[in-house]
């Protein structure tokens, strides 16, 4: 789908609009809340220490764990599912053959976690999943996402309530990735911006110099998206940008190179009603 003046003209008017909803308060996801624990420690102490059974150094940054099969069997991701305890969460993979059939051997997997360290993504090698998107509402784990990236592969991504470090093995015969998770040190240093069909992972501090990438994913990936930078009454950008194909979540890309100020940002699709999708303020140095 390709923006007109019209469909600008549009953008334009909803971005300026003092009443326009996006970030978060666009989204209309009912959630029960994250799970916290109380306590009257200043927020400058580290958390508490506490062990997860089981081998393998916790990581937290890039370069969490990455594994790699060239000839894996597993190219269907079939379940996702937690467990907890006083001491860690643990976070299962299975994967199925393209047949169906239980697979032997894991896909090739990277984890890491993005620059805001609010998202751990778990890259994986496979052609599909069950699932598209999970309510999880643990101590760690707001919400995870199963998204089709541009480059055909697939990644899980587990948007993080508190600093979280990880560790991850996987095993054969059946094909299966384990993710630990435990209190980290490293406090986030930005946060998705959630709607309910657009989800915005970067810049997550909402800061940028020089070109921003916008980054996300995108549900219904039949239409492009519409990205549009505003400042008042100036439209700095009014672009459209594809989305990977997906019966569930697509990702999305978009390079912006934005002059010094405060930006408004849009993300979405044209409706009936205006526009669905996620806004924030994003600052230019």
């Amino acid at each position: 789908m390709r923006a007109t003046r019209a469909l600008g003209a549009a953008l334009a008017i909803v971005l300026a609009a003092a009443g326009c909803v996006g970030g978060d308060a666009a989204s209309t996801t009912t959630s029960r809340g994250a799970t916290t624990t109380s306590s009257s420690v200043a927020p400058s102490t580290l958390p508490p220490v506490v062990e997860c059974p089981g081998d393998g150094e916790f990581q937290e940054g890039t370069g969490i764990a990455e594994f790699g099969e060239d000839a894996s069997d597993g190219r269907h991701l079939r379940r996702i599912s937690w467990d907890t305890s006083d001491r860690c969460e643990t976070f299962t993979f299975d994967f199925e053959t393209s047949e169906g059939a239980p697979a032997i051997s894991a896909p090739a997997v990277r984890i890491d976690h993005l620059d805001t360290f609010q998202v751990i993504r778990i890259q994986m090698d496979i052609d599909s999943a069950t699932l598209t998107d999970q309510l999880v509402e643990t101590a760690l784990v707001n919400r995870l996402y199963v998204v089709k990236a541009l480059d055909g592969t697939t990644f899980v991504d587990l948007l993080l309530n508190e600093p979280a470090a990880a560790r991850a093995r996987v095993e054969s015969t059946p094909a299966r990735l384990t993710v630990d998770l435990k209190p980290g040190l490293v406090q986030l240093k930005g946060a998705a911006t959630v709607g309910d069909d657009v989800v915005a992972v970067a810049p997550g501090a909402r800061t940028s110099v020089g070109v921003t990438r916008l980054q996300g994913y995108a549900r219904n990936t039949e239409a492009d998206l519409i990205v549009g930078v505003s400042q008042g009454d100036q439209m700095l950008v009014d672009r459209t940008t594809p989305v990977a194909l997906s019966e569930g979540w697509g990702e999305f890309q978009q390079d912006v190179a934005l002059p010094a100020g405060t930006w408004q940002v849009f993300i979405g699709r044209p409706t009936q009603d205006g526009f669905d999708g996620v806004q924030f303020d994003l600052t230019a140095g």
